[in-house]
C-alpha cells in the first residue's frame, strides 16, 4: 500500500507540476495521530421492509477526528444479489489539488475502490469523503430477511509526509425484512340459502399469523342483477388509531335534521350522518347507508359521493323509504365511509357507524338483532335476513382490507359467491307455494303409490314430472312429502 501512494506522488508531481509545492506542505510537523480517528460508514445500519425492489439509499464513507490528512485508499465490498451500486459522488473534503488514483466499481464482485492523494493544505477535522448509492436489486419472501455487510477493507489513511494515520474502522450494514402478508378469508355458513333463510358471512384478517386486531373490513354483497343487498364496514376488533377520516355519528331524524326514533311503515326515515377528515388534504368520501328491519332484513341503502376539505367536519341527511314489507319493531341502521364501492376494489376509511330506530305500524314484529359484535380479536361477521322475494341465482360477496406496515399500505381483497335457491317447496319455481305445487307432488305421489314408473332415483326418466317432489330426500315420493309441501302452502 505505501508503494501504491508513492506512486501516486511521484505522477501527481509529475502531472501537476506542483513538486514545490508538496515538499513545503511536508515539512510541517506531525506529532503524534489522535487515536480517535475513524473511517465508517453512515448511517450505520440501513433497513427497509418489502415491498423495497428498486428502491434507492445512499450511504457515506466518513472519516472522523483526522489531523493532517493528505490522502487515503480503501475497499468496501457488498452483495451483489441484494444490491447495485448505481452511483457515486466524490465529496469535496481533501483540499485540493487532489489526484484520483483510483474510482473503480467492480459490479461483478461487488466492490468499490477509491484512492485520492492531495497536495494541498493538509486537512483536519471529520466529513464525508464520498458518497455511494445503491439499489435495492433483491427482496425476501416472507418470512425470511436478507441482510449483508457494508465492509471496508485495506483502508489506508496517509498525512502529508505519506505516512500511515492510525485509526478505527466500522462497516454498515444493509438490511431488508420481509413484511407479513395481510390475508383474509372471507366464508358462508353454507353455499346456498333459500328466502327467508339467515345468512351468515364470516372470516378473519391476519398479518403474518397473527390476528389484525384493529382492521377494518370493507363488504358488500350483490344479488344476481347486481342490486346492493348489504353495504358494510366491519371492524375485526378495535377501531385504528388516526383514521382518515372517520364517522362521528349517525342519527335517526326529521328532514330538518331533528333527532326522530321511529317511523311508520310506508313512511319516509332520515338519517344524519357526521363525517371528519382528519388528513392534510382534500378527500373524496362514498357515504353509505344500509337499513335492516326487525327481523335482520336489509331492506334499503342510500348512498352519498362528497368531497371533504382537510380538516373539516361535514354532515348530511340521507332520505330512506320505510318499506311496507318491513317488520315494525327495533331497526338498525348502519353508516360507512369508504374510498369506492367495495365491488370497484374500494375500502372504508373507518368502521361504521351503528344507530337503533323503531318502525311503527302493522304488521309481523321480528326478534332478530345483529350478529356483528363481540367477535374473537382479527375476525368479521355479518349475518342477515333473505328476504321472500330474494332473488334466486348467485350472489357475489366483496370483502376488501387495507393496513399500513411499517408506512406501507397492504390491500387484499376476496371475492366469494353464495347461491340463493327457489323454495324447495315452490316445485313449479314461480317464486311462491301454492296449490298447484301440492298438485304436482300429489300427483307424483299417486303415480308411484300405484305401481307406476315415475321415480327412479337418479335419475327421473319421465317428464313433466319433477324429481325434485321428492322433499324429503329419502329416494321416492309418499305422503311425507305432499304433507310437507302442504305445510308451506301460502294459501
Amino acid at each position: 500500500m505505501e508503494k501504491t501512494f508513492r506512486h501516486i506522488k511521484l505522477v501527481g508531481m509529475l502531472t501537476l507540476l506542483i513538486l514545490s509545492l508538496f515538499f513545503s506542505m511536508a515539512t510541517i510537523s506531525v506529532g503524534v495521530q489522535s487515536s480517535t480517528t475513524k473511517l465508517y460508514v453512515v448511517p450505520s445500519k440501513v433497513e427497509y421492509w418489502t415491498p423495497a425492489l428498486n428502491e434507492t439509499f445512499m450511504v457515506n464513507v466518513t472519516v472522523a477526528n483526522v489531523s493532517n490528512f493528505a490522502g487515503f485508499d480503501f475497499y468496501l465490498y457488498w452483495n451483489t444479489t441484494l444490491l447495485d451500486l448505481v452511483k457515486v459522488d466524490i465529496q469535496p473534503f481533501l483540499n485540493p489539488t487532489i489526484y484520483i488514483d483510483k474510482n473503480e466499481t467492480r459490479e461483478d464482485l461487488g466492490r468499490y475502490r477509491l484512492c485520492i492523494i492531495s497536495y494541498g493544505e493538509p486537512k483536519n477535522g471529520s466529513g464525508p469523503l464520498v458518497t455511494l448509492s445503491f439499489k435495492i436489486t433483491h427482496e425476501p419472501t416472507w418470512p425470511e430477511n436478507v441482510t449483508c455487510a457494508l465492509d471496508l477493507a485495506d483502508t489506508d489513511l496517509r498525512d502529508s509526509n505519506m505516512d500511515p494515520i492510525p485509526h478505527d474502522v466500522y462497516d454498515g450494514e444493509y438490511s431488508c425484512y420481509s413484511s407479513p402478508p395481510l390475508a383474509m378469508t372471507t366464508m358462508t355458513g353454507k353455499p346456498s340459502y333459500v328466502p327467508y333463510e339467515m345468512v351468515h358471512i364470516y372470516g378473519n384478517l391476519t398479518l403474518g399469523l397473527l390476528p389484525v386486531q384493529d382492521g377494518i373490513v370493507a363488504l358488500q354483497v350483490d344479488d344476481p342483477l347486481n342490486g346492493v343487498v348489504v353495504i358494510r364496514s366491519l371492524s375485526t376488533g378495535v377501531p385504528p388509531a388516526n383514521q382518515i377520516v372517520e364517522i362521528l355519528h349517525v342519527i335517526p331524524c326529521d328532514n330538518l335534521g331533528n333527532p326522530q326514533n321511529s317511523f311508520l311503515k310506508g313512511s319516509t326515515a332520515h338519517f344524519n350522518v357526521t363525517i371528519r377528515n382528519n388528513d392534510n388534504e382534500i378527500r373524496r368520501v362514498l357515504i353509505t347507508i344500509n337499513v335492516y328491519d326487525s327481523e335482520n332484513r336489509p331492506f334499503q341503502w342510500v348512498a352519498t359521493e362528497k368531497s371533504v376539505a382537510a380538516g373539516s367536519t361535514s354532515s348530511s341527511i340521507r332520505s330512506v323509504p320505510i318499506l311496507d314489507t318491513a317488520s315494525v319493531g327495533d331497526a338498525w341502521v348502519y353508516a360507512s365511509a369508504f374510498t369506492e364501492w367495495p365491488s370497484q376494489g374500494g375500502t372504508a376509511y373507518c368502521p361504521e357507524k351503528l344507530a337503533t330506530f323503531k318502525i311503527l305500524g302493522s304488521g309481523p314484529n321480528g326478534t332478530q338483532t345483529p350478529g356483528s359484535s363481540g367477535n374473537p380479536q382479527g375476525t368479521y361477521n355479518a349475518t342477515f335476513k333473505l328476504s321472500s322475494d330474494a332473488e334466486i341465482g348467485n350472489y357475489t360477496i366483496y370483502a376488501n382490507s387495507e393496513y399500513t406496515v411499517h408506512e406501507k399500505i397492504q390491500k387484499v381483497t376476496n371475492k366469494v359467491k353464495f347461491r340463493v335457491l327457489g323454495l324447495k317447496w315452490d316445485i313449479d319455481g314461480d317464486g311462491d307455494v301454492d296449490i298447484f305445487d301440492v298438485g304436482i307432488v300429489a300427483k307424483a305421489y299417486e303415480a308411484q303409490r300405484i305401481g307406476g314408473e315415475y321415480w327412479h332415483s337418479p335419475p327421473c326418466p319421465i317428464c313433466p314430472h319433477n324429481p325434485n317432489t321428492d322433499i324429503d330426500g329419502d329416494g321416492d315420493v309418499d305422503i311425507f312429502d305432499v304433507a310437507e309441501v302442504a305445510k308451506h302452502y301460502m294459501g
